[in-house]
């Protein structure tokens, strides 16, 4: 069967599926102080994967899936998906309101968005993701302050969506949300032990 990219994560067990935002900032001191603080890139995710044990074979075929990746030079990469934070938290047990999609209306102030035609039952709380996706594009950012009711919200993100992907138009997601990745080069190691190979890599916005 032929493989189409962006690819999805392998379908095995993660004992360690971290996600950490670089916010981007750096920070110089001035008599012992940190005084100036300079954005000097775009705040971008990276994510980090420890597999359970795996058999010779399942070590094998995440290896190949990794290997297809090309160390980063295929030009869609990976779409992560959180394994462990499919839902927001209000609706881990009632899925359906978070599966329906919203759409972005506008953007206030850079990182408050006003969205539209999403579920009247759907909650969000400030411990749960969301998703931008314009064209090709994808955004991942945490909730921060949620208002509204009915199919209108005002959600305040971090970090602020950026101006590509941040169009009216835009599709909102709230669950299992799509983010394109790249594989971290050098980052995959599968040592073996007892027969087992715990299998580690990284990726990157």
């Amino acid at each position: 069967m032929a493989i189409s990219f962006p690819r999805e994560l392998p379908n095995v067990v993660f004992t360690t599926a971290d996600l950490t935002l670089d916010d981007g900032v750096t920070a110089s001191a001035t008599r012992g102080k940190l005084t100036n603080f300079t954005q000097v890139a775009e705040p971008a995710w990276s994510a980090s994967f420890v597999t359970k044990p795996l058999r010779f074979s399942e070590k094998s075929s995440l290896e190949t899936w990794w290997f297809s990746l090309r160390g980063g030079t295929r030009a869609k990469g990976v779409i992560f998906r959180h394994p462990r934070v499919c839902y927001p938290k209000a609706h881990w047990q009632n899925h359906a309101p978070a599966e329906d999609e919203g759409l972005l209306a506008s953007v206030t102030d850079g990182n408050v968005l006003s969205v539209t035609g999403v579920s009247p039952g759907l909650v969000l709380g400030d411990t749960d993701l969301i998703g931008l996706e314009f064209l090709t594009r994808t955004y991942l950012g945490k909730v921060v302050e949620v208002s509204g009711a009915g199919t209108t919200r005002t959600i305040t993100v971090e970090p602020p969506p950026y101006r590509a992907v941040a169009q009216a138009g835009a599709i909102v997601r709230f669950a299992k949300i799509p983010l394109i990745m790249k594989p971290v080069p050098g980052s995959f190691s599968a040592p073996e032990t007892n027969g087992k190979y715990v299998v580690s890599f990284k990726l990157q916005e």
